[in-house]
């Protein structure tokens, strides 16, 4: 098995294998075509690094077979720019996974997935993220659930109905969309894990939304700052503002008063051909307040958003914000990263940098890296360490409480 990462022009490989794990379509003569026809001026520009990282956007890795005829399967890693702790950090958002029927079970997918670690951690990334089909084939990676997502339905009969003041706008084809990007940036500036966006969604200015039936209304308060907006398409006689993979719609507000006016404005506006609104958010935002009658609230489903793994354990210990003083010895096990394995040595203060090393000493805990990885994201806290039986605790009275805390986590990136 070889594997490695596809050159601009062999990426119709990965389509073509994509297409078949995936039942997509794909037009694979015209896609060769055009891949062939690209000039080394292209190739070349297309393997520049990113802006905000040493690596292309976007790469794509392929294990091929040993006579390097045959693409077996591949991982797509896209590069992003994200908030920990208060810092820019980079992460790899993994997507496209995908191997050739034949050639299933035969460790393509590790292969790739090691190659894709082993490259981020040299180049410097903290965090990988992914959205799964199974939860437990990427634990074997160390991969662990990332924070909680809500995904409410609510009938616009238990929605509040008084004015909050201020006003609505419809954004149309052309129309300046840079509000979106200040209130996404707003919205996520504390939390763990977001991509630190220059756009919104580039796409919206290039698909079509009217012929798509998707809408985007903007609430300016009444000094005619942007608090809050959504994108939202019919689906039977539901206003679906969620995010997904078929569809991006979206539902952000900056404050209570955003939410009453988004909220006021769909009732008020669309009650005769819609019956509810229906929007996912991070499960920190506490929507129930927001909403009269809670009986109206049909449908509270919590998913787990995505799943988050550390790619380096010194980089996300060095860059954790730790309440207070003390220090912490953490043992940590990572098989497919073995320069992760080992105990280390946190030590911190209040407005002084951390200082990690390694350590010979005894550990206080001992985690895989999964357990790890939601731990320090603040997915999980010190108080759940009782039930998380990876977990052995070998001092219980050391700080973790000061390191392992609740703490804001989301990714709204689809890839």
């Amino acid at each position: 098995m070889i594997t490695r990462i596809l050159e601009p022009n062999e990426l119709y490989l990965a389509r073509l294998v994509q297409a078949v794990c995936f039942e997509g379509s794909l037009d694979f003569e015209k896609e060769k075509e055009s891949a062939l026809s690209m000039t080394p001026e292209e190739i070349a520009k297309a393997k520049q690094p990113c802006e905000w990282g040493p690596f292309p956007s976007s790469r794509c890795w392929g294990a091929f077979s040993d006579n390097g005829e045959t693409l077996m399967g591949c991982v797509n890693v896209n590069s992003y720019p994200v908030r920990f702790d208060g810092k820019q950090l980079m992460m790899g958002g993994i997507g496209g996974v995908s191997t050739l029927p034949p050639y299933r079970r035969g460790g393509v997918i590790r292969s790739c997935i090691t190659a894709a670690f082993r490259q981020m951690m040299e180049g410097g990334f903290a965090f990988s993220f992914l959205y799964p089909f199974s939860r437990s084939y990427y634990r074997q990676f160390g991969f662990e659930d990332g924070g909680p997502m809500h995904e409410w339905e609510i009938q616009f009969s238990a929605l509040k109905t008084q004015n909050p003041g201020g006003k609505i706008k419809q954004l149309f084809p052309g129309d300046d969309l840079s509000p979106l990007t200040e209130i996404y940036n707003e919205f996520y500036k504390n939390c763990n894990l977001s991509v630190i966006r220059k756009e919104f969604d580039p796409s919206l200015s290039k698909e079509n939304l009217l012929s798509q039936q998707r809408y985007i209304y903007l609430w300016q308060d009444e000094e005619n700052r942007p608090r809050g907006f959504f994108i939202s398409k019919k689906q039977n006689r539901v206003m679906d503002c969620t995010t997904r993979f078929p569809m991006k719609n979206a539902f952000l507000a900056l404050d209570a008063r955003a939410y009453e006016a988004l909220f006021h404005f769909a009732r008020t506006t669309f009650a005769a051909d819609y019956d509810a609104i229906r929007l996912n958010l991070p499960g920190y935002i506490p929507l129930s307040y927001l909403v009269s009658e809670g009986n109206g609230i049909t449908s509270c489903q919590r998913h787990s958003n995505g799943m988050v793994r550390a790619v380096s354990v010194p980089l996300a210990l060095e860059n954790c914000r730790c309440k207070g003083s003390g220090w912490v010895k953490i043992a940590v096990s990572d098989p497919v990263l073995p320069e992760n394995t080992g105990a280390w040595a946190l030590e911190f203060a209040e407005g002084l940098p951390n200082r990690v090393s390694r350590t010979a000493e005894a550990p206080d805990i001992s985690l895989p890296i999964s357990a790890f990885s939601a731990l320090i994201c603040g997915i999980r806290t010190a108080d759940e360490l009782p039930m998380m039986p990876e977990a052995t605790v070998f001092h219980p009275d050391a700080p973790f409480d000061q390191v392992f805390y609740a703490k804001p986590s989301h990714v709204m990136d689809l890839f």
